[in-house]
């Protein structure tokens, strides 16, 4: 009888006590509470309390990676490793409850310092890890080594323009005479300083190329139309200027004729570039997205009448178009929608670069063949 109570004595208390021996008086403390299987596997971790403890002096151990080596604790680890006073301990039970770690697998929780106090209780929420790690990702290398430097030059270009082989001009234009436009390439003015960022192509035609670009200055973005390095085209596209600012600034100077604005003109790489403002879809994709059933009548209305206006502002400054379509009909930035709105839907004409003026008809084969005229094709005058 004493044997079997001595040895069932000595299990439970290897058992419940740690690593070592266990005092008389902490095994007598022990021994009160009925004998049941450990929790540390099939159920959830708890602090671990020496025996011998006293309220007052409570240790309470948490571990952590071995790594780590900042002082600021997650809460889901609870607390550094060390002892925490009965204070320090309330505090960082009063955060949150013991959960199992949501590094991996879940979003940071707040942090709490291990040797605060409940008074000065400064919590902190961390960035999740996924944003610490793409658009953060500089400031974060900047943590783990204070001396890492960030280059844009050694980023990996994003070629816009096919093909993207260097050929002409010094290795800045394709085969095309297209000057290669990347991804963060900076179109530069160099008598305004003004820089223009490019960010994405919006199209590409026998002209050239139109490149969407951010403006730091302006804090918007605009169209760039970037002509080819070819003597032809760079000479028309300044009859384009000529006429746009004409009719912007001497016959629309308010805006209320439906004509796209031109904001800047400069030469880069030999390449003439025109800033226009940056407007939406065309029409004829407009038409596609409705699967090529047609316009309401009231919404062909509203067109009709603003591209009249258009052309009656041309008529007044002696001005052909010469290449008037759907796809030279945009429409203004974020109206491309068939749902009713608010403000009226707005268009605006583009795509002067064929246009003329009416005493200086130079070419007879003109217009896109789908939508060419009876007079040009019959070879009549089309003034």
């Amino acid at each position: 009888m004493d044997e079997g109570s001595s040895s069932s004595m000595a299990v439970g208390s290897s058992e419940l006590a740690a690593e070592g021996a266990l005092s008389s008086a902490a095994a007598a403390a022990v021994v009160a509470p009925s004998w049941r299987p450990s929790q540390g596997i099939f159920g959830p971790y708890l602090p671990g309390q020496q025996a011998n403890a006293n309220p007052q002096s409570l240790r309470v151990v948490v571990r952590r990676p071995a790594s780590t080596s900042s002082k600021a604790v997650d809460s889901s680890d609870l607390a550094a490793e060390g002892t925490l006073s009965s204070s320090s301990a309330a505090a960082a039970a009063a955060v949150t409850s013991w959960r199992p770690s949501q590094r991996v697998f879940g979003p940071y929780l707040p942090v709490v310092q291990a040797n605060a106090n409940p008074q000065s209780l400064r919590v902190v929420v961390r960035r999740p890890l996924v944003a610490r790690l793409t658009k953060d990702i500089v400031e974060t290398y900047r943590i783990c080594n204070p001396h890492f430097t960030y280059s844009e030059e050694l980023n990996p270009k994003r070629f816009l323009t096919s093909p993207s082989a260097g050929v002409l001009n010094d290795g800045h234009d394709n085969a095309n005479s297209d000057l290669i436009l990347s991804v963060n390439l900076e179109l530069v003015n160099l008598d305004t300083k003004k820089r223009y960022v490019v960010k994405d192509m919006l199209g590409h035609g026998t002209f050239g190329q139109v490149a969407k670009c951010w403006v730091e200055e302006s804090n918007s973005f605009l169209a760039v139309k970037v002509i080819k390095n070819q003597p032809a085209y760079y000479q028309q596209a300044l009859v384009e200027v000529s006429i746009l600012t004409t009719l912007n600034k001497k016959y629309d100077p308010d805006d209320k004729h439906h004509i796209v604005r031109i904001h800047d003109y400069f030469v880069y790489r030999r390449h003439l570039c025109i800033a226009f403002e940056l407007l939406d879809t065309n029409l004829y994709e407009l038409i596609k997205l409705n699967h090529f059933r047609g316009l309401s009548l009231s919404i062909v209305q509203l067109f009709s009448k603003q591209i009249l206006r258009g052309l009656a502002l041309m008529k007044d400054a002696g001005i052909i178009h010469c290449d008037l379509k759907p796809e030279n009909i945009l429409l203004c930035t974020r109206q491309a929608s068939l749902i009713p709105i608010e403000k009226p839907a707005e268009i605006k004409v583009i795509d002067f670069g064929s246009a003329c003026m009416e005493d200086r008809t130079v070419y007879s084969y003109i217009q896109s063949r789908y939508y060419r005229s009876p007079e040009v094709l019959l070879g009549y005058q089309y003034p």
